[in-house]
């Protein structure tokens, strides 16, 4: 089974963003990246918000799912009719990450792991 293991918000304005989401689910929050925090409930994440110029509609949030392949993962996908949107690319201290459409245009994001 190929759990979801990240969730991603687009946001034009990060403190107001971790404002919002801590007043309701009273996560906490740290930085990941410039431009990136990640959030949860203490040391383990389960979703980012991410700082963009303007929310892309049907973009934002994004699923992630943690895979064993990332490569025979695109390759599956690939073969189901599905388009690579971001190819396999390093993402420090996590892993491996892409993105690909479903069917209807949806974008889908897989991570590998350092295991």
């Amino acid at each position: 089974m190929h759990n979801i293991c990240h969730i991603e918000f687009e946001c034009t304005d990060l403190v107001r963003s971790q404002g919002f989401f801590q007043s309701i689910f009273d996560w906490t929050f740290r930085a990941f990246t410039e431009g990136m925090v990640v959030f949860g409930s203490g040391e383990n994440h389960i979703g980012g918000l991410t700082k963009v110029a303007q929310v892309s509609p049907g973009k934002s949030p994004s699923v992630w799912f943690d895979v064993e392949d990332i490569d025979a993962t695109l390759e599956k996908a690939k073969k189901a009719g599905s388009k690579v949107v971001s190819e396999k690319s390093e993402v420090p201290t996590v892993g491996f990450s892409a993105t690909f459409t479903d069917l209807d245009g949806n974008q889908v994001g897989v991570v590998q792991f350092v295991r």
